[in-house]
């Protein structure tokens, strides 16, 4: 199939160029043909699960909602923040999340259930969960994360700059 569009323009380009003395569509049609071939040949790839990949995007099959609903609805959590979903592989889903939990105490059954539900209900096979007590009065609470999102390519970087050198040390 390459082959024949290559011959067709040729062929296509070499007419126009008997006719009309326009020497720039040789060239011009070698790219023109070289950028459907090559665009023929990747349009599987943008809607295959490598381009969710490579930008650690949330899995199709994943609902973000629907995940938060159910962390919030766990006993003794407050509030759901910063929770990030994305495809490790295309055989393993990770999770991190922030639980405010009032209480501070660190529930390892707690835990396992979260790990054990989070994999059952919605095939996440790696969390790793924060608890936070909520307390507003800390001084690193009151400085928020700035987030910039910088795109380059295929690839999504996102910096984070935290404000944390400018928060009061606690001792």
């Amino acid at each position: 199939m390459a082959d024949a569009a290559v011959s067709l323009g040729v062929v296509l380009a070499a007419i126009a160029i008997k006719f009309t003395d326009w020497l720039w569509l040789d060239p011009f049609m070698s790219l023109f043909v070289v950028a459907v071939i090559i665009g023929i040949g990747t349009w599987g790839l943008r809607q295959s699960e490598s381009l969710s990949l490579a930008l650690d995007a949330v899995p199709a099959n994943i609902h973000p909602s629907k995940v938060e609903a159910y962390l919030a609805s766990l006993p003794g959590i407050e509030a759901v923040h910063d929770l990030h979903i994305w495809a490790m592989s295309t055989t393993e889903i990770a999770l991190t999340v922030h639980l405010v939990k009032p209480d501070a105490v660190i529930d390892d059954l707690l835990l396992v259930q979260i790990n054990n539900e989070l994999r059952e209900l919605f095939g996440i096979q790696h969390t790793t969960v924060q608890f936070e007590r909520g307390d507003t009065s800390h001084p690193v609470s009151k400085h928020r994360q700035k987030w910039f999102k910088v795109e380059m390519s295929n690839f999504c970087f996102i910096i984070i700059i935290n404000n944390y050198l400018r928060a009061p040390k606690v001792l």
